[in-house]
């Protein structure tokens, strides 16, 4: 017995990795987005550039709407101490963007878009002593945004309102099984600085720094990292761009606490920052647009590793004012086990994947 609760602990310790998985940051914050790795920054595809920096929105000469969902699945398979099980969550994630010129020089930008989110489901370690858990927070970003255009520069200031969504299921089985539910929401303030620079007709480059928050209630914790990006866009020929983008989010030490939740490790915790890396493509042919990109993310666990993303979408404009949509993706988390000699106690392997419909309107 000494031994199974020993192993145990070890699984517990195992399983932040997965619930880290890449700090719980939600990358997919719009469709076209999505298709191009959040790498086109320095380059204004439409409205949802306010979802990485804001300032690149004066690139946009028209009030544009950007509206999209995105049908979003994780599956996750879990082997521990011989014991297996499997869980799949979906949920579909809307999201819309909103740009207007107000002078030559001065634009307004308002986007709401889900900015951080996880839904994790640990399975029973020890009989009676744990119990089977699923936490769900999601956090909702209401951002408005404007900026100023000087010659080739822009400098873009957002105020943003955190919505906070969360859910904790605690499924207790002695003879019986009892379901125990706490919900709510909360909410905080933050903000974001951002900056871009159009270098010549075929070069721009972009940052944005968005700052940390810290809110919460009687229930849970929100403390939530910084954001520094950095963005660049070569226009390869009148039809090729290439984008690239690198991130630093400071987890070590952030994260979401439930009050009334024993963890003990912190399977919403940072033990570490993530960097992350992405570079996607686009081609324009006639009416359609197509798209591709990857990105790189490392896990902010003790245990480490990186959780890579494949993309491919294209859209059609339809006519001057309206432009459809699509893209696909995949996602190969980094696959965590502990092993002892030639036994395997723990192994989990995340898996997921997405489907995002959008359309922009170009007034």
């Amino acid at each position: 017995m000494f031994s199974r609760q020993r192993f145990a602990t070890i699984a517990i310790t195992c399983l932040p990795a997965v619930a880290h998985a890449t700090g719980l940051n939600f990358w997919e914050s719009s469709t076209s987005n999505s298709a191009l790795a959040g790498a086109n920054g320095a380059h204004a595809v439409d409205a949802s550039v306010l979802a990485t920096a804001p300032s690149s929105m004066t690139q946009l000469s028209r009030t544009t709407i950007t509206a999209n969902v995105t049908q979003y699945q994780v599956d996750t398979d879990y082997y521990i101490l011989g014991t297996q099980s499997q869980y799949s969550k979906a949920n579909p994630i809307p999201a819309g963007f909103f740009v207007t010129p107000m002078t030559d020089n001065w634009y307004f930008g308002l986007s709401a878009y889900s900015r951080t989110a996880a839904d994790i489901t640990i399975p029973v370690l020890i009989p009676v002593v744990t119990n089977e858990t699923r936490m769900r927070p999601i956090v909702v970003s209401f951002a408005p945004s404007v900026a100023v255009k000087i010659n080739d520069v822009s400098v873009g200031f957002t105020v943003e309102y955190q919505y906070a969504s969360y859910l904790l299921e605690k499924n207790a089985c002695f003879i019986n099984c009892t379901m125990s539910k706490e919900e709510g929401t909360t909410g905080g303030w933050s903000g974001a600085i951002s900056a871009t620079w159009q270098v010549d007709d075929y070069l721009s480059l972009a940052a944005s720094h968005k700052l940390d928050s810290d809110f919460g209630n009687d229930d849970i914790q929100f403390n939530l990292p910084s954001i520094t990006s950095l963005y660049s866009t070569f226009a390869l020929t009148d039809n090729w761009r290439w984008h690239n983008t690198y991130s630093l989010s400071r987890w070590h030490n952030q994260g979401i606490t439930y009050i009334h939740y024993l963890d003990p490790v912190g399977l919403l915790k940072g033990s570490r920052h993530s960097q992350r890396y992405a570079t996607s493509m686009t081609y324009d042919w006639r009416d359609f647009t197509f798209r591709g990109g990857v990105s790189l993310d490392k896990a902010i666990d003790a245990y480490g590793g990186e959780d890579i993303r494949y993309r491919l979408g294209m859209s059609y404009r339809v006519s001057e004012h309206l432009t459809l949509d699509l893209t696909g993706f995949i996602e190969d988390y980094a696959h965590k086990q502990y092993t002892s000699g030639s036994f395997t106690l723990v192994d989990v392997q995340n898996d997921g994947s997405g489907l995002s419909l959008g359309a922009s309107y170009h007034f």
